[in-house]
């Protein structure tokens, strides 16, 4: 199983919230399927799914980094491979490296 965890700034209202929420839910339905948010937490998206929908959560991944305005209210994000641990990355760390 894959997932890709989102945890949003406490700080961020609940109108914007509302929005963050719809911009990442948007990025997971792409050309590769649909994955749907699994958590309950306003403030934490879950959007996880077996190697049938790994393509999907990789091309949402890639759509939501390039949102500005849902990555500022990011407080953490994180993937997790729960077959293989060593895979498991601090996504806001790798896109805070620079590419040379």
């Amino acid at each position: 199983m894959y997932s890709s965890i989102i945890e949003i700034k406490k700080t961020v209202p609940n109108g914007t919230l509302a929005d963050l929420r719809k911009v990442a839910e948007e990025a997971f339905s792409n050309r590769a399927g649909s994955v749907k948010n699994s958590s309950n937490n306003p403030y934490r998206f879950v959007f996880k799914g077996g190697e049938d929908k790994f393509g999907c959560l990789e091309l949402g991944m890639l759509a939501l980094k390039r949102e500005r305005e849902v990555l500022d209210q990011i407080d953490q994000w994180h993937w997790v491979d729960d077959e293989d641990p060593g895979e498991n990355c601090d996504i806001l760390k790798v896109l805070a490296m620079p590419v040379y």
